[in-house]
Order: structure tokens, then sequence, then C-alpha cells
């Protein structure tokens, strides 16, 4: 993969930026003796930063005072974020399928903020809504390199960094609840995200002993980007227009709307913090209370 709008190559230089204003007040703490412990002063490395979560995981890091290397293929998306947050704040267009690639932005993490502290594995792309009679293989290739390659590559990097500090440090993967369940028409991406959980289960075995704490956070319906495509094409597969099939899934979720990305955002900055030192190998569903 290329990153879009650019000409640079996977390990392209950081994307700088001057200027910042403040975040929405919903993902700021609004008092110091509101801010999460553990997070200020620290340095996070964010993939996926560009879209909707990962975005939103930004700002809320950012919020609580942490350094940011936000990663993302979208160099636009990136520039607006750094255009956003300014300060304390590096984007990195880059492949995160690409083990070179993900070697370099865990460098530059580390040449510009002197540390990794904070790991959001966050990368992922959505599947084509087909039958598994009628796959289609490169969607499949497409999927499993982004949600679950790039998790391992990343994870893989960010405890050998972690392992030379120290202090112990933290690792956050979005999965979602279709890690946790199955649907017709979804096998690619629930298989995705099964393999991110089964990733993050075996490796909180390694790294308990070393301090290193890994959980996970599993959304349920999240009103990102993502959902429109999802939405018609479960609807085509069920017969329904993509309105019809948004209602039905709405009407199956307790709180009656899907959540929004700083919810999140707010449970995966949560989890990074020193709040909670004894979460380690955790499925935390936000899912207001959609479960499996």
């Amino acid at each position: 993969m290329r990153c879009r709008r650019s000409t640079r190559s996977p390990s392209a230089s950081p994307i700088g930026a001057k200027g910042a204003r403040s975040a929405d007040s919903r993902t700021s703490p609004t008092k110091e003796k509101d801010m999460l412990k553990g997070i200020a002063g620290r340095t996070a490395i964010v993939t996926g930063a560009a879209g909707g979560i990962g975005s939103a995981s930004c700002r809320r890091l950012h919020a609580e005072s942490a350094n940011i290397v936000a990663v993302d293929i979208d160099e636009a998306g990136l520039a607006s974020l750094a255009a956003e947050l300014g300060d304390r704040f590096v984007a990195v267009c880059a492949d995160v399928t690409d083990p070179a690639a993900t070697e370099a932005f865990f460098a530059t993490a580390v040449e510009r903020f002197g540390s990794v502290d904070m790991f959001h594995a966050n990368a992922g792309v959505e599947s084509k809504v087909i039958p598994v009679a009628s796959f289609d293989l490169a969607d499949f290739e497409k999927v499993m390199a982004v949600n679950v390659r790039s998790a391992f590559l990343g994870s893989s990097a960010a405890v050998r960094q972690m392992m030379t500090q120290p202090t112990a440090g933290k690792i956050v993967f979005t999965a979602s609840i279709a890690g946790l369940k199955s649907d017709a028409g979804v096998s690619v991406y629930n298989a995705s995200k099964h393999a991110v959980i089964g990733l993050a289960r075996s490796l909180m075995k390694e790294t308990g002993p070393l301090g290193i704490r890994v959980n996970v956070v599993a959304p349920g319906v999240v009103d990102t980007r993502m959902m429109k495509p999802l939405e018609d094409g479960l609807g085509a597969l069920a017969g329904i227009d993509g309105a019809t099939l948004k209602a039905a899934l709405l009407a199956g979720i307790p709180v009656g709307r899907y959540a929004e990305a700083d919810e999140i955002a707010a449970t995966v900055a949560w989890l990074l913090s020193d709040e909670v030192p004894y979460m380690h190998g955790e499925v935390v569903t936000v899912g207001g209370g959609l479960y499996p």
C-alpha cells in the first residue's frame, strides 16, 4: 500500500504542523484533577490515526497531555489532524502492513520523544459483504493484512521497544464485538477480529511477567465512515435497503444509537492509563448493551 495523496515512501518523514486549537470538550479533561494517571508526558503511537476511532484516540490522548505519533496512509487526514493538535504531535504517513515501515515509525517516536509508552494498534478496514462460497481472495488478503498483520507487526515492535525502557508500557488493540460473535456475509471481517483477540490473548501471556499490559477494546456499532458500506451490504444480502437495515440494527441496541468514536477513545485512554493496573488480557466491549 502507498500513502494516499503522497509521493513519499512507506517510511516517509513525519508531517509537521504548527498551531493548535482546543480539542472537543467531549474528549478533553477540563481540569488537571480529571486527567487520567500515567498518560501526561508519555508517548503513544496510534495506527489508523486518520480514521474515526484513531483520530478520536489521538485527540483524547493529546488532551491528556501525551505525546502522539499518528500513523496512517491517509496523508491528507494526517495533515488535518496535525493542524488541529499542533504541538506534541508527529504524523507519519506509512504502510502499517510493511515491516520496514513499522520499524521506521517506532524509530521516529523514539527519536522525537525518547520512548514508546503506549501503543494503540487500531488500523483496520472493513470487508466486502459476501458469502464464503463467493469469496473474493483479494479482499480477504487486504483485510487480513491491515487488520491482523499490522497488529502483529506493531505489537511485536512495541514489546521490543518497551522491554528496553525502565517504565513498563501498555498496548491496546482495537478489535470488535464481531470478534466475539458470527454474522453471515462478513466472515472475512469477523475472522480478522477473532484473530486480533487471539493475538492479544497470547501476547498478554508473554508480556505479563514483563509488566507490559495488553488489552483489547471491542466496539459495537460505531458511527464512522465504515458503517454505510456495511449497512448497504448487509441490507442487500437480506433483500432490504441500507436505511431499513440500519433501523433494524438500532432496534437491537438497548441504548438505541450507534456509539461515537469519542466514546471508544475514552475507553482506550483508560486502558492505556495507570488507573487500572490489574487490567491485563481483558476484552472490553463497548456496545451500548449489544453483546454476542
